[in-house]
């Protein structure tokens, strides 16, 4: 494997996007960059952990940030034949591909409801509470405030990572860290890109009477991680949010984790 490499893939409507379906049926405009993310989380949640393919994309997906880490890799096509006398008769045929091998999303806030504790949820919506909205389509209505937590006290904008994952074959390579690394470097970067614009939106529809209560991402950033790689996530800074318990996400139990990254000064997106 050489070197691997991240790219990002900004929000996008993904208008036609066909969940378990191959390359070629998909749509022309869905970014191949995309379709290299779900190659991805197709064989790690739902070839390997079983996750309904239908439930793999969701509401969030158009309008987040994500990352794919690429390697290139050597394969051999055709083996090189000698006759008997040890001449070569078909040389070998060989080529290299930059080949997806992990993916990240940064998914911008609002968001919906913190999980329940205990709750059983698929494909977003909890068990019990089938042909209500989901979460995704509660976020995308209006922002709202929530149950205050151990680190969030309800009302505090942030962000939230999820949907890592790694193939298989190329894990023991910290593909996964690479990758965290990327997004939380990114958003120090970048701290004003999801604050919603006043123009755009006016004050009603982001929740404020007045400019001074207009959404703002501070630093804070979530994770809903699978429980059982809390330890992976506390080596990157994340620490668990007692005050929300678990929940199971496609039948994997779930916990919450926080960090507050440093940000400088920001300016408000007026345009």
């Amino acid at each position: 494997m050489g070197t691997p490499f991240v790219s990002l893939v900004e929000p996008s409507k993904l208008e036609g996007y066909k969940p378990g379906s191959p390359r070629e049926e998909q749509p022309a405009g869905i970014p191949s960059a995309f379709l290299d993310v779900m190659e991805v989380r197709e064989d790690v949640f739902v070839e390997e952990q079983g996750v309904a393919v239908e439930n793999e994309f969701d509401l969030d997906d158009p309008r987040c940030c994500h990352w794919v880490a690429y390697a290139s890799v050597h394969t051999t096509q055709e083996h090189e034949v000698r006759d008997e006398t040890g001449a070569v008769v078909q040389p070998r045929k060989s080529s290299t591909r930059s080949t997806p091998i992990g993916t990240i999303r940064l998914v911008p806030f609002p968001h919906g409801p913190h999980p329940v504790s205990g709750g059983r949820y698929w494909n977003n919506v909890l068990e019990g509470d089938q042909g209500k909205p989901s979460q995704t389509e509660d976020a995308a209505a209006a922002f709202i405030a929530d149950r205050p937590t151990t680190y969030h006290d309800g009302r505090e904008s942030y962000v939230k990572i999820g949907r890592l994952a790694v193939q298989k074959d190329f894990r023991g390579n910290k593909i996964a860290g690479l990758l965290v690394n990327t997004v939380l470097a990114w958003l120090k970067e970048n701290p004003s890109y999801f604050d919603p614009s006043i123009t755009e939106l006016g004050l009603e529809q982001v929740g404020a009477r007045r400019e001074t209560e207009i959404p703002s991402w501070g630093g804070l950033v979530c994770v809903h991680a699978q429980k059982q790689v809390q330890k992976v996530w506390e080596r990157w800074g994340f620490k668990v949010d007692e005050g929300m318990g678990t929940w199971w996400e496609e039948g994997i139990p779930h916990i919450g984790m926080f960090q507050r990254l440093p940000i400088g000064e920001k300016q408000m997106k007026i345009y």
